[in-house]
């Protein structure tokens, strides 16, 4: 075995105290060596450290074992990193490359390093003087191999508006011994890059038809019963899911065999097609806020199907939807009534409503969950969609545009998707990993692989598991018997609060943009004391929204695009030596702007909601 230098105590001791100071909680503890890992002297007297790899091969070098400083030196020189970057490095080891891209990289650079060996880290923290890398700010360190928490702490640290470029770093050894760690941890950053651009195009076409229809369906998320009261209620039922893919052409007209002895979910998109062919599937699922999904619903009968909704789906559907409803949601306009309405679930999704229906089925208790048309990819014939649906014409043909993705098929073959597919695939492979303790079978007869699901035709998949008669009907009306009506009088009074307080938000605002004025004014005429009189009334309002879990929202929901801009042009100047206080006052100025537009739009949107809620509550005198 190698040798740990005499300084062990003293480096541990400082490190663990840089550790505490900069997350908050002493280091991991006391871990168990397993004699994996050597300290050794390089060529150059530097330390090294090599490690036996879990399947048990010779020992590899981390780090060179001739000058492991040159190296990291090296590596840093060949990458091209754009001030105001971030660095993901995968692999800390003794530390070397962290130091050389803290050291040589403008300061203005983030390194965000994932080191999945909690030996291989105390073993650093023992090794080499570490504090300055392990307390800067600029750096953040994730240990382990819980992919499930480093997902949320990488997508809670990369914000797309703060960063100019996200640069991938490493050493060839590290990525040699922790191989898989590392394929699965860059396939996770870059799908969470995905997903952050993605939520921004949505926000910024989106923004304002999510936060109207969340108004306006309020009075009928009041009134109307949540999933939750379903969860639990079709436990070790069958639950297949329609999505509308283009291979649900191959298997549709078998869904009449599974009426009665499954539980039907069918995505909004596809509930033209299902109609076409006779079948009333049990629930329809729909999220989306864009007028285009409410066209998904125009010539259905709705009757015989019950709506699971979420808030901010298109008003549109629940003004005209004539069947039973489950709402749910987790909105932030629902902070106006945390004391009123009852929680009533909410299902996760990663951007599709399919996403949304399998897990609507999953907290019911369904079991096994089937899929048909769940093709997360285009037809080898280019199309998008089933027959029958809005999107049934469209066809895609240049597949040799960057833009496509060649993926596993469930035929063994392969198919090709986009970035967006692959976000609803990515989910589906998540969830399942994490939560493999139901049957998932993928009938699609098409499109592209799940991992973790069961590949069968959907025939085979009726013959094995839609056998018993369930009364799915008696299911719904139970669970729509058991809500009670609520009372609309303090829901009224709380929808008449929250006017009065947007009214108190559009003064203020006015009163920030004023300010603003006058602060530019004294920065002119380099009147200290005005500035910072300006400057205390500016922060106090800032400080009130920001705290304020919707008016927060506001700039973001009405203006996404430009509030990007302002908020990649505020992190910026913090990282400059010296204020442009002209910019920084354009920059805020905006922003009180889009507070004061998206104030009034909401107090607008709050009126017609009272509207409908007071004409309720009189006809229900």
């Amino acid at each position: 075995m190698g040798r740990l230098p005499n300084t062990d105590k003293q480096w541990l001791s400082k490190n663990r105290e840089a550790w505490k100071d900069r997350y908050g909680l002493d280091f991991i503890g006391d871990i168990p060596s397993t004699n994996r890992i050597e300290v050794l002297d390089s060529r150059t007297g530097v330390l090294t450290v090599r490690v036996v790899p879990t399947s048990g091969d010779r020992p590899i070098f981390l780090h060179s074992s001739v000058d492991p400083v040159r190296e990291a030196t090296r590596v840093v020189e060949g990458l091209k990193v754009e001030p105001g970057s971030v660095v993901v490095v995968y692999g800390f080891g003794l530390g070397y490359l962290v130091e050389a891209l803290y050291d040589l990289l403008d300061e203005s650079v983030s390194l965000f390093v994932l080191e999945p060996d909690l030996e291989l880290f105390l073993t650093a923290l023992k090794t080499r003087n570490l504090h300055k890398i392990i307390g800067s700010k600029r750096v953040l360190i994730h240990l382990g191999e819980d992919f499930g928490q480093l997902y949320t702490v990488f997508f809670r640290f990369f914000h797309g508006a703060y960063y100019r470029d996200l640069v991938p770093a490493g050493l060839p050894g590290h990525e040699t011994v922790y191989a898989d760690f590392c394929g699965r941890a860059r396939k996770m950053v870059r799908d969470i890059v995905s997903a952050k651009v993605v939520n921004l195009l949505t926000m910024i076409k989106m923004g304002p038809t999510m936060l109207t229809s969340s108004i306006l369906n309020l009075v009928k998320f009041y009134t109307n019963p949540g999933l939750s009261s379903l969860y639990g209620r079709f436990a070790d039922v069958p639950a297949i899911i329609v999505a509308a893919g283009p291979s649900l052409n191959k298997n549709i007209h078998l869904l009449h065999e599974a009426k009665g002895k499954a539980v039907i979910f069918a995505v909004g998109t596809a509930a033209k097609a299902l109609q076409k062919q006779g079948i009333d599937p049990d629930f329809i699922v729909t999220v989306d806020s864009g007028l285009p999904n409410y066209e998904h619903f125009k010539g259905i009968d709705t009757d015989r199907s019950c709506l699971i909704v979420d808030l901010e789906a298109n008003y549109l559907i629940l003004e005209n939807y004539r069947g039973p409803m489950f709402v749910m949601g987790s909105q932030p306009v629902l902070s106006w009534f945390r004391d009123l309405i009852e929680d009533k679930g909410f299902t996760e999704s990663g951007g599709s409503v399919a996403n949304n229906a399998f897990a609507a089925a999953y907290r019911m208790g369904a079991n096994p969950i089937i899929m048909i048309g769940q093709d997360l990819a285009f037809g080898r014939d280019g199309h998008s969609h089933a027959a029958g649906t809005n999107y049934e014409n469209i066809v895609e043909t240049d597949f040799d545009s960057q833009k496509f993705i060649k993926v596993k098929a469930n035929d063994g073959g392969y198919v090709y998707t986009d970035r967006i597919y692959q976000l609803f695939l990515n989910f589906f492979e998540v969830w399942i990993k994490k939560l493999p303790d139901r049957e998932y079978i993928n009938a699609t007869e098409g499109g592209a692989y799940i991992e973790g699901t069961e590949v069968k035709t959907f025939r085979e998949t009726l013959d094995q598991y839609c056998l018993a008669p369930v009364d799915v009907q008696a299911i719904i009306a139970k669970a729509q018997e058991s809500f009670a009506n609520p009372d609309l009088a303090p829901f009224i009074e709380r929808l008449r609060q929250q006017r009065d307080k947007m009214d108190d938000t559009i003064a203020e605002s006015t009163m920030a943009i004023k300010r603003l004025v006058q602060l530019e004014k004294a920065c002119e005429s380099k009147q200290n004391k005005k500035m910072r009189q300006h400057l205390k009334v500016i922060r106090k309002i800032f400080q009130k929204f920001d705290e304020d879990e919707l008016i927060s929202r506001l700039p973001r929901w009405f203006s996404a695009q430009e509030l990007h801009g302002v908020l990649t042009r505020t992190h910026k100047a913090e990282l400059a030596d010296d204020d442009d206080f002209a910019a920084a006052i354009a920059d805020y100025t905006i922003y009180y702007e889009k507070v004061r537009e998206g104030a009034e739009k909401v107090k607008e949107l709050i009126e017609k909601c009272l509207q409908e809620a007071e004409g309720r509550a009189s006809d229900a005198k």
